[in-house]
């Protein structure tokens, strides 16, 4: 039923580890070991676990870089330390990286049972509650985030959950919505600079940067009772919680008190990271039921940056007092169509546009506020066509508003403004399949110089082409039907039959040559991947 990989670069240990788990009654029904975290890593990236032990200190590969990198690629799958160090800055730095547990060598048998059944317990409930919610919804997907992270994801932004619903989802957190009043916060964070030289953040760091943004953010709203959550993209979502004494008094104390919170996150952000973000913060309620209100609000706060870019924190009852939000609205109707454009998706666009039609005869009262308005969706879509399409800016010259409305009177603009972004959008997606196929060449031929390096990460692949690593993923998968690690796998495994048919080459110097640490390794690999052993592979080919 489960299975597990230890990895430890003393063989004795390991293989003691794996027979124990095998002799114990916890349906273990598999374990794989790994002499180092290259090793592991190919077993990660060619099977599922359930379960990793690892050692800290090991050659080539720590077990902090193994967690990092299983972070990044796989962030959900639990990971056990177990090293011969007591140091306190190694368990605290494992922990922080999510370690669910930190043994030390010798290891009691009991102690190492009982927590290995613990997370296996863990993830047993966690998968029972996962088909339970996807029978309750007809099968809908799961996503990989933990089970807290989705049900809060769900109350900040499905507005149409009934009553019986928000109960529902509020009982599985227990008692950490208690209200009774509610407000949202939206952080933006800037991960393009941080640390305190200001220093550029490569690509691959970003991660790790948010995870520390996440766990500031975490430490700076306990006061308030804070539930705080990863958001999509450089996003971080809170939910902050006021008792009848905190929001008794007047109007502005209590607005003074949200300013307050505000400014608390963006300072310990700046103070311990040095990292600039920018925060929305909703107006309070008592309902919960209202949650996916709020986050729209904090939404439509942070949006206010653009107007005020020299400030950092926006309150929904100032936007609201301005009177700006039809500034606001516009804003939001803007991204909506910028969104649909670049996910290509068709059938949603056609009524956005309308929508945005009907919007901009609203709003724009005057001539002066339709260009303005205008202005600001034009202008947007031919960045958007411009970022595209990099090299290209000639051919897209005639998408340049200046150029495509010229001469034309505010009231013309509304009227030719569909035409303008169905061209946009049919121009888009040819600039989006040119764009994946020079960075699936780009992809490839990475791989194809980097593949001999046993320390080859998807982080890599992905900084050489600006790319998330889950984009990367979706991308090469859609493009060629199989996944990034299959593809190296099987440029190593080819380059080493090469060798074992045309060279006397030893085991050892194919399998450094190929990009594996041990020659046990790549024998297991290549068997794996072949059918045969290097050396019968050689026999037949004549070798």
């Amino acid at each position: 039923m489960w299975k597990i990989l230890v990895v430890d670069d003393e063989p004795n240990v390991s293989m003691g580890i794996r027979d124990f788990l095998l002799a114990s009654d916890l349906s273990i029904t598999s374990v794989e070991t790994a002499l180092n975290g290259f090793e592991a890593v190919d077993y990660l990236r060619m099977d599922q676990f359930d379960l990793v032990l690892t050692d800290i200190q090991m050659s080539r590969m720590s077990g902090i870089e193994l967690m990092e990198t299983i972070y990044m690629e796989q962030p959900n799958l639990p990971v056990v330390v177990i090293s011969a160090h007591e140091k306190f800055d190694f368990a605290k730095k494992s922990l922080r990286l999510g370690a669910r547990d930190y043994l030390v060598k010798p290891v009691d048998e009991d102690e190492l049972l009982r927590v290995v059944n613990e997370v296996l317990a863990e993830k047993e409930e966690i998968g029972k509650r996962s088909i339970e919610r996807s029978i309750r919804e007809h099968g809908k997907h799961e996503s990989d985030s933990t089970r807290r992270r989705e049900i809060l994801m769900e109350l900040v932004t499905e507005r149409g959950l009934s009553k019986q619903e928000h109960n529902e989802l509020a009982a599985e957190l227990g008692n950490e919505l208690r209200g009774p009043y509610f407000g949202v916060i939206s952080v933006r964070l800037d991960l393009s600079h941080g640390g305190f030289s200001q220093r550029e953040v490569m690509y691959r760091d970003r991660k790790l940067l948010k995870f520390a943004a996440l766990n500031i953010f975490e430490e700076s709203l306990c006061e308030w009772n804070g539930l705080t959550m990863n958001g999509f993209g450089n996003e971080l979502i809170g939910i902050i919680q006021l008792n009848e004494q905190d929001v008794s008094g007047q109007i502005q104390a209590l607005q003074s008190q949200i300013h307050l919170i505000g400014q608390y996150v963006s300072v310990n952000f700046t103070q311990y990271l040095n990292v600039d973000a920018t925060i929305g913060m909703s107006s309070l309620q008592s309902d919960v039921t209202l949650l996916s209100r709020l986050m729209e609000e904090a939404h439509m706060s942070t949006e206010w940056k653009k107007l005020h870019p020299e400030q950092q924190v926006f309150y929904y009852g100032d936007v609201a007092a301005q009177d700006s939000l039809n500034m606001v609205e516009w804003m939001k109707k803007v991204e909506e169509c910028v969104q649909l454009l670049k996910g290509g998706d068709e059938e949603q666009l056609s009524p956005c546009v309308l929508e945005v039609e009907i919007l901009l005869r609203k709003l724009g009262h005057t001539d002066e506020l339709v260009n303005s308005y205008f202005g600001m969706l034009a202008y947007r879509i031919y960045g958007l066509l411009l970022e595209y399409g990099q090299g290209n800016g000639a051919s897209l010259r005639r998408f340049d508003p200046d150029v495509y409305f010229r001469e034309a009177v505010a009231a013309s603009k509304v009227d030719r403004l569909a035409s303008y972004i169905v061209e946009a959008a049919e121009s888009l997606r040819d600039l989006a399949q040119e764009r994946d196929r020079t960075t699936l060449a780009r992809i490839t031929g990475y791989i194809q110089n980097h593949y001999r390096n046993p320390a080859l990460k998807i982080q890599d692949i992905a900084g050489e082409v600006h790319f998330s690593s889950a984009y990367l993923r979706y991308l090469f998968k859609r493009e060629t039907k199989r996944s990034v690690w299959d593809y190296v796998t099987e440029l190593r495994i080819e380059e080493a039959k090469y060798l074992l048919a045309t060279s006397d080459k030893k085991r050892y110097e194919i399998a450094n040559e190929v990009g594996y640490e041990s020659p046990e390794h790549f024998s297991r690999m290549f068997k794996r991947y072949t059918g045969v052993s290097p050396a019968d592979y050689r026999k037949g080919s004549g070798g």
